[in-house]
């Protein structure tokens, strides 16, 4: 899976790599004891906040165009 900008799922601290996004948010949490950043709108989790707050900035627009205010 990607995720802004990101074409694999590898580990920053420890380079391991995972098949899934899913893999590798569970391997930051139990083996680097990383606080993932989740989405208080979808809860979709990520590796970096700088990653959340980006997506978040997203689905922000995207609700804004819903309703016409651009």
């Amino acid at each position: 899976m990607k995720f802004f900008g990101r074409n694999d799922n590898t580990c920053d601290k420890c380079k391991q790599k995972f098949k899934t996004h899913e893999e590798l948010i569970r391997h930051a949490r139990h083996d680097h004891h990383h606080v993932i950043p989740k989405c208080a709108e979808c809860g979709k989790e990520f590796i970096h906040e700088k990653d959340r707050l980006h997506h978040a900035k997203e689905e922000r627009q995207k609700k804004l165009s819903k309703r016409g205010i651009d």
